[in-house]
């Protein structure tokens, strides 16, 4: 139930943004230009939100700083990888 209430500030801006281009939503549809990389951020963003809810459900929130630790390191040890990035 809480999370219905907290989702529904949402609608708000939601409804300015669609109504904003009615036009555009009602001939092409509300998904138009939705790329492929759009799709995996969506996907992504909503994998690791219910990864998330795992930890916390299965672990403690020790565990759960831990892992983003770790999760922040390798992703700074593996952008100098894929990324060429050169820390200064």
């Amino acid at each position: 139930m809480r999370n219905i209430q907290l989702a529904s500030f949402s609608l708000i801006p939601a409804s300015l943004g669609v109504s904003k281009d009615w036009e555009v939503v009602n001939e092409l549809g509300f998904f138009s230009g939705y790329h492929f990389s759009t799709w995996c951020a969506i996907f992504l963003g909503s994998g690791g939100g219910l990864l998330v809810a795992l930890v916390v459900k299965y672990a403690d929130n020790v565990l759960k700083g831990f892992a983003t630790s770790v999760s922040i390191v390798l992703s700074s040890v593996l952008s100098v990888f894929i990324f060429s990035f050169v820390p200064r």
